[in-house]
């Protein structure tokens, strides 16, 4: 089969929603290549890999997303749609040089290609992220997440997803029932039942997100504990199912949307943790929390974004 391979030159910050978007768009898988990511691995203290001075000058500061597209849909229709995302997220993020052209390859090309760039790492002190392909020693503590990320978005790799990593791990205590709204891979959903969640609902509107969810969940050995499904947070009905924690890893605008149907979907006394935040939507966030009778109670910052706690005084 062939597909189009759609290239985009975006910026570390921008990298997660403008690879959302392209999926949203339907992009059939989305290969990342961030320089960042590599100079922190070659970076790390004890690591096995080297890399001269040189070769790291050369990775540059640009991060190339390749997308890849059905071949068959009307390519200048599917261009010009990319380009009024990328017009959109550049409201709220710098999203650099960005569509750079297309060509097309063969499936084989593609499918398998972006694993070289996806090695085993430590999210927090003791939740390591290992692809379901690559060995790995553990520690004594290491609460191990396989993953394969397949064609669906979030391999951990993200400081929004290791924030709300750090702050799962705070929070989930035994038995905690949570609810992961647009769970992705379902890393987060298998990191809170790892951390002892007694009940955890995953939800996403994406199809693929929640097949390849499953799958992830089916590979850690938690299906007893995991639910995940295809829907939105309004299809849940509150009077039957109200949770001790929430998660949400979005962005600010659909948090904001968010913040006046959580509090329904909350036990007294229990917590929302969010995160897909620049610092910039930081206090938009928190006012919007706040006028549905949430208060902030934990904050964490890495690079642009920002991750919050909410505290749900009341049950509605």
């Amino acid at each position: 089969m062939k597909w189009y391979e759609i290239r985009v030159n975006t910026t570390d910050e921008a990298s997660d929603a403008v690879s959302e978007m392209l999926t949203t768009l339907g992009a059939g898988g989305v290969a990342i290549q961030d320089p960042f990511d590599i100079r922190k691995e070659i970076e790390k203290p004890n690591t096995l890999d080297y890399a001269d001075e040189d070769f790291l000058e050369s990775l540059g500061e640009d991060v190339i997303i390749k997308a890849y597209f059905q071949n068959g849909l009307s390519i200048n229709d599917l261009l010009t749609k990319i380009n009024d995302g990328l017009r959109n997220i550049s409201q709220y993020l710098n999203v650099g040089k960005g569509l750079e052209g297309y060509g097309e390859v063969d499936d084989e090309d593609w499918s398998t290609a972006w694993k070289k760039y996806y090695k085993p790492f430590k999210l927090t002190d003791r939740i390591v992220i290992k692809p379901t392909w690559e060995e790995y020693s553990a520690e004594e503590n290491d609460i191990i997440i396989e993953m394969d990320p397949g064609m669906a978005f979030g391999t951990g790799t993200h400081e929004t997803t290791q924030m709300c990593s750090i702050l799962l791990d705070k929070y989930v205590k035994s038995g905690s029932e949570v609810l992961d709204v647009g769970c992705g891979t379902g890393i987060l959903s298998i990191i809170a039942s790892k951390l002892g969640a007694g009940k955890v609902e995953a939800i996403d509107i994406d199809e693929v997100a929640v097949k390849v969810a499953r799958e992830n969940i089916e590979i850690n050995g938690e299906s007893s504990k995991i639910r995940a499904f295809q829907g939105v947070l309004s299809d849940l009905k509150p009077e039957e199912q109200k949770y001790d924690i929430i998660v949400a890893n979005i962005i600010a605008n659909v948090i904001i949307d968010l913040s006046s149907l959580i509090p329904y979907y909350l036990k007294k006394n229990s917590l929302f943790i969010t995160s897909g935040i620049i610092k910039e939507r930081k206090q938009d966030v928190i006012e919007a929390c706040s006028q549905n009778g949430m208060s902030c109670i934990d904050t964490i910052e890495m690079g642009e974004w920002v991750a919050m706690v909410f505290k749900c005084q009341d049950t509605l």
